[in-house]
């Protein structure tokens, strides 16, 4: 992938941002009713940094919508729409997920009274159930289309926004080829059908076994993730964990040659230092990834506590360590120019698409 006005190769590092939606939202508002300053305090963190690829993973599937998808505007929406105006202006690029599938994790209460679809269809159908797909194309149509009041643009049109992935950690069904082209298909054909020309990315390593319907579908490219120390451990690990990181083996599959690929979260979870993270980018980059979001920041309101993910820290206040600083040259801001990322793909041999 290129920008289209410097031929440059794209080159994007940043985290999983995620206080506009699900636990983060929750915990953010143990501690503060003035989630705009808190998101203002993040981003400045970013600056600092030096970071200029942010993921964004909505649980819109759950609090933007009902069960037929229709688009419900509600706080999360204006918190989406806010961080995306002041990561525009520092300078930020996104990879947006509109659809999380995932149960947010706030208390059973709240959770049961949201009104998305994901709350009516189990996981394992949102793939397969004609009506869940039907609800799936009905939103994603729908936010796109949605216009950023602080930006006033439609976020199908927002220059920061460069990548989308239409769902976030779906349940692969390769045993069925050709349902799961058609339902990947269907996906990318709402978001194209509200004339957004983004690169489209779907999810690979949930099951890599998929790679031929990727390849096969209309999406353009491939999201991996990488958590070699696990993420879910209750206390820090102790030990050289280097040798598990030597290469990332997964996008190495030749179904998946000259297509772009991102990595959506990665993290040395459980590991305290920060001794890992040169060699996850140097693995990244030997297969060819151009966009690292690590997993997830910690909100500086809140970081205090760790109370987001368990034996799981990140922010730059908090974990200097792993607040790892990006040393290469940013662009300007989406706003300050007119550039856009170009992918030339080639589909079966001897032919191309670009985007």
């Amino acid at each position: 992938m290129r920008w289209t006005d410097t031929k440059e190769e794209v080159a994007l590092f940043g985290t999983n941002f995620g206080m506009m939606s699900g636990h983060t939202f929750y915990t953010t508002g143990l501690y503060t009713t003035d989630r705009k300053t808190a998101i203002d305090q993040d981003f400045a963190h970013f600056a600092r940094m030096g970071w200029d690829g942010v993921r964004l993973a909505l649980w819109g599937d759950w609090e933007n919508c009902d069960k037929a998808g229709n688009l419900i505007a509600n706080e999360h929406l204006d918190l989406l729409d806010y961080a995306i105006a002041r990561g525009r202006e520092r300078g930020v690029y996104f990879l947006f997920t509109p659809m999380h599938t995932y149960p947010p994790g706030i208390p059973p209460e709240q959770r049961e009274a949201l009104p998305g679809f994901a709350r009516y269809y189990p996981k394992k159908e949102l793939g397969t159930n004609p009506a869940a797909i039907a609800a799936q194309c009905n939103f994603l149509r729908q936010i796109l289309a949605h216009v950023n009041p602080y930006t006033e643009v439609a976020l199908k049109d927002e220059p920061s926004i460069l990548f989308i992935e239409p769902i976030n950690e779906p349940i692969h069904h390769p045993e069925d080829f050709a349902g799961s082209v058609a339902y990947i298909n269907a996906l990318a054909d709402a978001v194209r059908g509200t004339g957004c020309n983004k690169l489209l990315f779907f999810n690979y390593t949930q099951d890599v076994t998929m790679a031929p319907a990727l390849r096969a579908s209309k999406i353009q490219g491939v999201t991996a993730a990488w958590y070699p120390t696990s993420l879910g451990f209750q206390h820090n690990l102790r030990g050289n964990y280097l040798r598990t990181v030597d290469d990332y083996t997964p996008l190495r599959d030749a179904a998946l040659a000259q297509m772009p690929r991102l990595v959506y979260e990665f993290d040395t979870a459980a590991l305290i230092d920060p001794y890992m993270y040169p060699a996850m980018a140097r693995a990244f980059r030997g297969v060819g990834v151009q966009f690292m979001s690590m997993f997830m920041y910690d909100p500086l309101v809140s970081a205090q506590t760790n109370f987001n993910w368990p034996a799981h820290n990140l922010n730059l206040v908090y974990t200097p360590a792993k607040a790892l600083r990006r040393s290469l040259p940013r662009r300007p801001c989406a706003g300050c120019h007119g550039a856009g990322v170009t992918a030339a793909i080639r589909r079966t041999p001897g032919s191309g698409l670009s985007a």
